[in-house]
């Protein structure tokens, strides 16, 4: 899940919070903050976001390969040609 959709989620419920709860104003900040931070950190969402992190890690995977193999480039050109940080090019190196 993105970080705009956790805010979005979240300020959906401030707003149920506030009209079902306006009598209550110290139950309404007590269930605003569970439900801003502890619920919404769920393993599912955790397990998502690093899957979407795998994707884009075995994406430039590819079009590493790709720019050696048609390019007839090295690893570290190829990853000169993608702007690669420099600090994340071991990790590529790795899998490669």
């Amino acid at each position: 899940m993105s970080a705009y959709s956790k805010d979005v989620i979240i300020r959906l419920i401030n707003k149920v919070i506030y009209k079902q709860l306006m009598k209550y104003k110290s139950t309404q900040k007590r269930v605003g903050v569970l439900m801003g931070g502890k619920v919404l950190d769920l393993d599912v969402i955790r397990a998502h976001d690093e899957g979407i992190e795998q994707g884009k890690d075995e994406e430039r995977l590819v079009s590493i390969r790709r720019i050696m193999n048609k390019l007839k480039m090295t690893a570290e050109e190829a990853m000169d040609t993608l702007d690669i940080p420099k600090g994340e090019r071991s990790k590529y190196m790795t899998m490669l």
